[in-house]
């Protein structure tokens, strides 16, 4: 809480001008600190602050991502039995068997029915209270920004509750079927992809490794944030069923806007976040219908917590990241990604997995641990063995008490990979790739960006609300 009341106080970081772009431009990460003068190094140390200025969550994003990513910021791996990409499983992995126990459905259904029983409700009863006392000492400046803040997130789950299962008419299969070579289909359908606006797009093959990522039972409601409802929601479920009907996973990623997500806490972060999963609402709908109208079944699935599986192991065996210490996925782009999938009888090929060092980069990174406001992430040196899955530890409680509190992505934020794409941040994905070189970009982004990075301050140029 006490990042927020910073963020939202101090403007002095978006007013400096650090000039790193000109003096980085073209030059390799050796000659950093020979290229910059002295006030320059004093005004850049420490300081949250990419070069390029801050730029809009929407339409006019400052920030985009090269739509072919450099082959030389990772390397493909073959698939291993008894992995998925890089992260080893061990023994018989337990399925998370019944999505309405996830902790984004049991904190949404006790906030929908205003339930404050169990440890879910009473953690809800507690960001209630911390929020309450946060804000009676915000200035009416700091409420405005609250409201619209809130008013965006509001608007976004308007989507995640009317696409939900039932709730989303599909267009019907087409009897005039497009038949081409699957590598042929593969790199059209994600052209397209990348047209409608998605940062990323592989293919994964649905197999039995897969499995113990998808659920027996789903949720029939979105995410339900907000005021309670007016009659008390009872989720009753629906099977999922396995063998999968369909073959492929074509899965999407959708990078949120840098800025936004560099406020690390408070209603611009929430914005940014919320408006992204909205979105990520819309992109599988779209390739869904695409690949309908092209004469084949398929069922596009969202972030919006009626999907039928966990995305991210799809998402790493499909190429697009790996899992980072912080239980999410995390692209050579950053950990800033949001996710989708379509999934489809297409005939397609699959992309294989990458590996871009961040299994051993997390070891010496714990960045995200050590500026969780929750304290919510393992800060253990090794990651061990849970539920079958060789991870670090997250305590989700923690963590969605803390992102009702004040919104949180401060994880992704400060993560060193989340960064803009240029020059400087391309050398740092390259040299991070080996532990040597983790070292070195962990030391580098202290440096620059600061242990525990200064959240961004909601100016008029970042905060679109703002004049």
């Amino acid at each position: 809480m006490r990042v927020l009341a910073k963020q939202q106080g101090g403007k002095k970081v978006e007013k400096m001008n650090l000039g790193r772009r000109s003096f980085l431009r073209g030059i390799g990460i050796a000659g950093v600190s020979l290229a910059l003068p002295g006030t320059a190094i004093a005004k850049a140390i420490g300081n949250n602050y990419d070069p390029g200025g801050p730029g809009s969550i929407k339409a006019a994003e400052a920030e985009r991502y090269r739509k072919k990513m450099p082959e030389y910021f990772y390397k493909r791996i073959s698939k291993r039995k008894g992995y998925i990409g890089t992260t080893k499983l061990e023994g018989t992995v337990v399925p998370f068997e019944d999505a309405r126990e996830h902790a984004f459905a049991k904190f949404f259904i006790h906030g929908a029915n205003q339930d404050f029983t169990g440890e879910w409700g009473q953690a809800l009863k507690k960001a209630m209270d911390d929020k309450k006392k946060l804000m009676a000492n915000f200035t009416d400046e700091q409420k405005e920004d609250e409201m619209w803040g809130g008013a965006i997130v509001m608007s976004t789950d308007q989507f995640h509750v009317n696409l939900g299962p039932g709730r989303w008419e599909q267009l019907p299969i087409s009897k005039n079927k497009l038949e081409l070579p699957p590598d042929e289909m593969t790199a059209k359908l994600k052209k397209v992809a990348k047209w409608f606006g998605v940062d990323v797009v592989g293919v994964c093959e649905i197999t039995e490794e897969l499995k113990p990522f998808f659920y027996k039972v789903g949720r029939t409601y979105g995410s339900l944030r907000g005021a309670p409802q007016k009659e008390k929601i009872v989720d009753h479920g629906r099977e999922i069923p396995w063998p999968y009907p369909h073959k492929y996973a074509v899965v999407l990623g959708k990078l949120e806007g840098i800025y936004g997500v560099k406020t690390l806490v408070g209603p611009m972060n929430n914005a940014t976040v919320a408006t992204e999963c909205s979105d990520d609402d819309v992109f599988p709908r779209y390739l869904e219908s695409t690949i309908r109208g092209l004469g084949y079944d398929a069922t596009g699935q969202s972030m919006n917590g009626t999907e039928d599986f966990n995305m991210i192991p799809l998402a790493v065996q499909a190429g697009l990241g790996e899992l980072g210490r912080m239980g999410m996925l995390v692209s050579p782009w950053g950990a800033h990604i949001r996710l989708s999938v379509v999934t489809t009888n297409m005939p397609l090929v699959a992309d294989d997995p990458i590996d871009f060092g961040l299994f051993e980069f997390c070891k010496t990174c714990k960045k995200c641990a050590e500026n969780c406001p929750s304290e919510a992430i393992s800060k253990d040196d090794e990651p061990k063995v849970i539920r079958g899955v060789l991870r670090y530890e997250l305590d989700p409680i923690k963590c969605m008490t803390q992102r009702a509190t004040t919104g949180c992505a401060s994880c992704a934020g400060v993560c060193p990979f989340t960064k803009p794409d240029n020059v400087l941040h391309s050398a740092g994905r390259i040299i991070g790739q080996n532990p040597v070189g983790a070292r070195v970009l962990t030391g580098l982004d202290d440096l620059f960006y600061g242990k525990s990075p200064t959240p961004r301050a909601l100016t008029n140029k970042l905060a679109p609300w703002k004049l």
